[in-house]
């Protein structure tokens, strides 16, 4: 999928199309090392639900792990399917080490925002931070457009939008993911002001139809799509599809479908989100019930990643939102702890160093 950086956004213009989901590591029973085969199987499993490409977070990895977690995910993907990760990093060695990363990999893209404790004064030292990785790299580079305290003395809705604007120009920028929770009218500014130069990527479904409609949205991503689908049942996947084709009738009729799933995971996240955190023990609980390769997360030492623990209320509620849309989940909760991976290699949840992120 390689391309030089006067044909990106040709290529993005071709590739972004559908949606992304995310990607998490597979582990041994220890949490020593990956699971390779856990993670190859997390990998096929996002093909068979028809995501254009994976997300692949390096969750608690080392500079090392996380570059054998790069390049497995790669291969398996084969091309088929892009491969992007989030360039957030807590130092500017380690940015550009996480880019090199990619590149050695065979990533496609990746999705650039400052590290939640960076602090500017002006809009042209943001603009600097985001040139630094942008200029470093011949990876095609999406934006991230959150909400949050970070930069609210440049913009109200934290959000920098003339830097973005500015950005949009760069040969190598070729997309713009909208945070689920930002407020409307920042999302119309940004959507009229850039729309003609990047694609835009919605993440909440219900304006994906005016996304689509007036501004040309075509991809969404990462997140976890397997909260509302299974390759199956690939309803989202539809909703999004109906959408771009203008089947409009067909796409309100997929939404409704879908609307109580959609709601119980925002009911999970809405907690969660506020406090920059993501449930990743949940997200992965939900795409093991789909098939994923499931799996518990070794414990991070970035406060932005700890987990929330998954209870069995919560692992109640998640397969009671998923039977509500039609689809039938896993319940077989050891083969999660574990992994299926690795409890079809004959791991059982007694061999595992259990964790706080999961409670029985």
């Amino acid at each position: 999928m390689a391309a030089n950086n006067a044909e990106h956004k040709q290529w993005a213009r071709e590739h972004f199309k559908g949606f992304e989901n995310i990607l998490m590591p597979s582990f041994t029973p220890d949490f020593s090392a990956l699971d390779e085969e856990g993670v190859r199987r997390d990998v096929r499993r996002s093909i068979e639900h028809g995501v254009f490409s994976v997300f692949a977070v390096p969750l608690a990895l080392s500079p090392q792990e996380t570059q054998q977690y790069l390049q497995v995910v790669c291969d398996e993907a084969g091309g088929r399917i892009a491969v992007g990760l989030p360039l957030i990093a807590p130092t500017r060695e380690a940015g550009l080490g996480l880019l090199r990363a990619a590149e050695t990999a065979g990533c496609t893209h990746v999705l650039v925002h400052p590290w939640h404790d960076l602090r500017v004064e002006t809009e042209e030292q943001l603009y600097r931070y985001y040139r630094e990785f942008i200029d470093a790299t011949d990876l095609r580079v999406a934006l991230w457009a959150t909400d949050g305290r970070q930069f609210t003395h440049l913009h109200p809705s934290n959000v920098v939008v003339g830097v973005y604007d500015r950005l949009a120009d760069l040969p190598n920028v070729v997309a713009l993911k909208l945070m689920t929770t930002l407020d409307l009218p920042v999302v119309y500014e940004l959507c009229e002001r850039m729309h003609r130069k990047l694609l835009i990527g919605g993440v909440h479904l219900g304006i994906m139809p005016m996304l689509v409609k007036h501004y040309g949205m075509q991809w969404s991503g990462a997140w976890t799509i397997e909260a509302l689908q299974s390759p199956e049942h690939p309803y989202v996947v539809q909703y999004l599809d109906h959408l771009v084709a203008g089947r409009d009738a067909q796409a309100m009729q997929a939404y409704w479908h879908i609307k109580p799933a959609y709601d119980a995971l925002f009911a999970l996240m809405a907690p969660m989100l506020p406090k920059g955190v993501h449930p990743f023990t949940h997200l992965k609980y939900y795409q093991w019930a789909v098939g994923g390769n499931g799996g518990l997360l070794r414990e991070a030492q970035d406060p932005n990643e700890r987990e929330f623990p998954l209870r069995p209320q919560d692992r109640e509620a998640i397969k009671a939102a998923l039977r509500r849309i039609g689809i039938e989940p896993r319940t077989d909760d050891q083969t999660f702890v574990v992994g299926r991976s690795a409890y079809e290699r004959g791991v059982t949840s007694g061999d595992l160093a259990m964790r706080p992120a999961y409670a029985a």
